[in-house]
């Protein structure tokens, strides 16, 4: 049985968490149910108030959680992918749905229900501020309370917990705060919500342009009655809203954007470093495990973060669960170990770092339409459509490898020395 149910101090938990986010609550639901005292710590004044993501679920995550139907908006079917300068376009289709747009505030905010539902505490208005390890082994834990939260001014309220729980973002304070591993390579995104634009509500928009999204894309995507209208791409090479607003005429073959009101606007940064090593402690500085963005466990080239999330947030539950509740002292060094087995993840994220590796060495739009080219050829939209439509993330091994050299070898004009350096560290790696 936990301390924090024998002891009567109120200011004492097993875990908190920080962060209201797809791994911190998917995290914090598991945890209670498994007999922790859990707290969840949200900057935010309520849970989803503030979205820095698309949304986009893979129906993988189905495996994973009961997605109610009310949150799930548009089922997307279609891909269609363009390279500035050329008019070819690589279209991929699929009979059955394979990724939905998301409500993700409602969609966070059911997830916060739940975990409430299972035991665990949820405060907003909530900032992180530092965490130390006192002499007694316990965390000392110390958040900024908001006006509202606190009843008055913000003030320092401290708290006390067997672990600290880091699912706080890309740029995590906990990391910082606990001198963990922190992600150091960004996309930085931007992306508007528009009215007033007529498009396909199946179908994902994508054009690739090397200097007004230099490694990754504009999009254009239904989000239920609405419009979404983002750009991504390395940090510090461009200004993403001023490259949205260029980017109107990019999408002139599908739609006319010349009209289109924007109700919505928001943005942040995809960590694309891959997953991280030292993501957990337990030693003299403190007791603290690093999850999903925190930990670098968001696909480097898609930038798909949650179905890496709430695998992680909920076996790493049952890791601390096993450890704090029945005193197992190798099940985070398990959890740590047999992650990347879990739905296939290692795969996934491994594909997506070559993938990723692949974009950050096409620095011209000569190269991205080269690789459009490769991917409307019929063995390349055959991969491409396996990869992206068809084949279940749990499904995912190196077999993709062998598809990806088949297509290559075919087009050898196209590909040049940047083409050539990505087979090279692929075939390394598979």
């Amino acid at each position: 049985m936990s301390s924090a149910t024998n002891t009567p101090q109120r200011d004492l938990y097993d875990v908190i968490v920080v962060g209201a986010s797809f791994a911190g609550l998917s995290f914090a639901s598991v945890a209670a149910a498994r007999g922790l005292r859990t707290l969840v710590l949200e900057r935010d004044p309520i849970v989803g108030g503030v979205v820095r993501t698309t949304g986009i679920l893979f129906s993988d995550v189905f495996d994973i959680i009961e997605v109610p139907q009310r949150y799930l908006m548009n089922a997307v079917r279609r891909l269609r992918i363009r390279a500035s300068g050329t008019e070819t376009v690589a279209e991929f289709d699929s009979a059955a749905y394979r990724f939905y747009m998301a409500d993700v505030t409602g969609l966070l905010q059911w997830m916060a229900e739940q975990a409430q539902g299972h035991g665990a505490e949820v405060i907003c208005g909530a900032m992180f501020h530092e965490a130390t390890r006192e002499s007694d082994g316990v965390m000392r834990v110390t958040y900024l309370a908001s006006a509202a939260e606190a009843g008055t001014a913000a003030r320092a309220v401290e708290l006390r917990a067997r672990m600290l729980i880091g699912a706080d973002g890309a740029r995590s304070r906990v990391a910082q705060a606990l001198d963990l591993d922190r992600n150091e390579r960004m996309l930085a995104g931007a992306e508007w919500l528009v009215e007033g634009v007529e498009i396909e509500r199946d179908t994902f928009y994508l054009v690739m342009d090397a200097q007004l999204a230099p490694g990754y894309c504009v999009w254009l995507a239904p989000h239920a009655e609405m419009a979404a209208f983002g750009v991504a791409g390395r940090q510090r090479e461009f200004k993403p809203n001023e490259s949205l607003r260029a980017a109107r005429t990019m999408f002139s073959d599908v739609t006319d954007l010349s009209q289109m009101r924007v109700v919505e606007r928001k943005g942040g940064n995809i960590p694309v470093g891959g997953r991280l090593k030292r993501v957990y402690r337990d030693d003299a500085r403190g007791r603290a495990l690093l999850l999903g963005d925190a930990a670098g466990l968001c696909g480097a080239a898609t930038g798909g973060g949650i179905y890496p999330a709430l695998i992680s947030g909920r076996l790493a539950a049952q890791a601390v669960a096993q450890e704090l509740l029945n005193g197992a002292p190798s099940a985070m060094k398990v959890y740590l170990r047999t992650l990347p087995q879990a739905g296939r993840l290692g795969p996934y994220l491994q594909i997506e770092d070559w993938i990723r590796f692949a974009l950050d060495h096409m620095t011209s739009n000569a190269d991205l339409q080269a690789l459009v080219s490769i991917m409307a050829s019929p063995e390349g939209n055959r991969v491409v459509r396996a990869a992206l439509l068809e084949t279940p993330i749990m499904g995912m091994d190196k077999a993709f490898f062998g598809m990806a050299r088949g297509m290559f070898l075919q087009h050898p004009r196209l590909y040049g020395s940047a083409f050539r350096a990505a087979w090279q560290r692929l075939a390394l790696r598979a």
